[in-house]
């Protein structure tokens, strides 16, 4: 999963890929400037995951 986050670091959206984070920035007309997409920690099976590094390419 990857993370919108404002510039003040405030996650604002959550998606599955880079490109739910992108339309959440169109649709809201979010400068390209004003937000970061980063990795998200998931709970699976009781523990902490994040995304792999391969779901990141091209962030």
């Amino acid at each position: 999963m990857l993370g919108l986050y404002d510039s003040q670091g405030v996650l604002r959206f959550a998606g599955r890929d880079r490109d739910d984070c992108l339309a959440y920035a169109e649709l809201f007309a979010l400068p390209e400037d004003s937000y970061s997409l980063e990795s998200v920690a998931v709970l699976v099976g009781g523990s902490l995951a994040s995304a792999p590094r391969a779901a990141l390419a091209g962030v």
